[in-house]
């Protein structure tokens, strides 16, 4: 998996995503009226891919388990991960 990470640019006023080779693979520009929004997109941004990785591992090991003793919150949790990932990937939940 790639690693991204989100640094203030130099070339523009917001923040440059760049993979671990130091390329930019994005650019993310501060709103006029909150300049820090723009560092927290770009951090989340950065961290979106091992966001997705630990959301797949967490969500297999649930479902290994025995889902008959799950409460329909848990469940209802788990077609909301399910759809995240899909969303995430460009597939069908």
């Amino acid at each position: 998996m790639n690693s991204y990470t989100a640094t203030p640019a130099t070339m523009h006023s917001g923040h440059d995503i760049r993979d671990e080779r130091g390329h930019m693979v994005a650019i993310v520009h501060n709103p006029k009226a909150d300049h820090a929004q723009g560092a927290r997109i770009a951090a989340l941004m950065a961290a979106a891919p091992d966001l997705l990785a630990a959301l797949c591992y967490v969500l297999g090991a649930a479902e290994a388990d025995a889902l008959d003793d799950r409460s329909n919150e848990w469940r209802s949790h788990m077609i909301d991960a399910r759809a995240a990932i899909a969303r995430a990937t460009g597939s069908t939940p």
